[in-house]
Order: C-alpha cells, then structure tokens, then sequence
C-alpha cells in the first residue's frame, strides 16, 4: 500500500468518527482531517512518480466493464480524466471503489462500483 493510499485511509477512518453533539471533538476532528488533506498534498507533490490518469483493472473486474465504471464516475462528477484519485472505502462491512479530488478546498467523492464485482 502508498503512502498516498495509507493516508487516503486515515482521512476516511476519521471523517467516519462519530463525535455526537460534541462541537469541541467535531472541531479537532475536522483539524484532524484537514492536517491529513494537507499531508496527501504533500505526499502528492514529493511523488517522484505523478499518479496514473487512469487507475489499473482490478483483478476481478473485465477491463471493459471497469473502464466503463470509470467513466461514468467521472462523467456523473463533472471532472476531466487528469482529474480524480482511485480510492476505497468500507461502508457497512463493504469496499466500493471512489474516485476523489479536489475542489477548491473541500475533498469531493464520487462512486465508481464495489471492490467485488456481483
């Protein structure tokens, strides 16, 4: 797993941190999350390596079917193909495939399809 991908992970791990009503957790949550968009930044920048335009077939997908998937999301998002980083996300026990970008200074998401194709 990248560093970028580690990173990507915490972000999301922390985004889903239930803080109740509690604005003062909210807050440091938020600080949390944006010192983690920061660090992305920056894993981004250093990268010696800029990220593929298109990410790679998964292994259980038909390529295909995949590239299809991919361009729907991008489509539906409104973003161009040198736009967008492939990310996953677990939601009730479940992968899905997201792609992610920035808008200004929020972090948009998109879905793509789930990890396991049915």
């Amino acid at each position: 797993m990248t560093d970028r991908s580690q990173a990507s992970q915490a972000r999301d791990h922390l985004e889903r941190i239930d803080v109740g009503g509690d604005a003062e957790l909210a807050a440091l949550r938020a600080t949390a999350v944006d010192a983690v968009d920061e660090l992305i930044d920056h894993i981004e920048a250093s990268s010696e390596d800029p990220p593929s335009v298109e990410p790679d077939t998964p292994e259980s997908w038909e390529e295909r079917e995949w590239e299809d998937s991919v361009e729907s999301a991008r489509e539906k998002a409104g973003i161009a193909a040198s736009k967008g980083t492939l990310t996953t996300k677990t939601i009730n026990g479940r992968d899905y495939y997201y792609l992610q970008w920035r808008d200004g200074d929020k972090v948009r998401s998109q879905y793509v399809a789930p990890v396991d194709p049915a």
